[in-house]
């Protein structure tokens, strides 16, 4: 599994269409066409084939909680991004991770989770400290 965070100071997407790549993908139902969102940790993550997911989703939760603390953040978004591997696990178990990730920080931060499996718009506007972007790798 590998994530790349970002202090960011606005997130926006929206969903252009479904996504029909890797070959096989079953994207999740759309619930949130649109997301904005302000001062927040943007975390993208690729979930690879291999990853123990239950421990994974764990320690990611812990770094993310970690940074939101360290920055004095209160809101998460955690974001599908398929472009940081091109060793990607099944999508069943992409998103398993994500659902796995969202119950351990439900109620520990305010939580947004993006769409699984589509092509979206996005705008991002990063904070200009030091330790505002973080790539980690599990």
């Amino acid at each position: 599994m590998k994530s790349l965070m970002f202090h960011s100071k606005r997130y926006e997407i929206e969903v252009v269409r479904l996504a029909n790549k890797p070959e096989g993908i079953r994207p999740e139902e759309v619930k949130e066409k649109k997301q904005k969102i302000k001062d927040c940790i943007l975390v993208f993550i690729t979930v690879e084939k291999g990853d123990d997911i239950e421990k994974i989703s764990n320690e990611l939760s812990l770094e993310v909680l970690k940074f939101a603390k360290e920055v004095n953040c209160k809101k998460t978004v955690i974001c599908p991004f398929a472009h940081l591997s091109n060793n990607l696990a099944n999508f069943k178990e992409g998103i398993k991770f994500f659902d796995l990730l969202e119950k351990e920080l439900t109620n520990k931060i305010g939580l947004h989770r993006s769409h699984f499996g589509s092509d979206k718009t996005l705008l991002l506007e990063v904070y200009g400290h030091a330790g505002a972007v973080r790539f980690r790798e599990f």
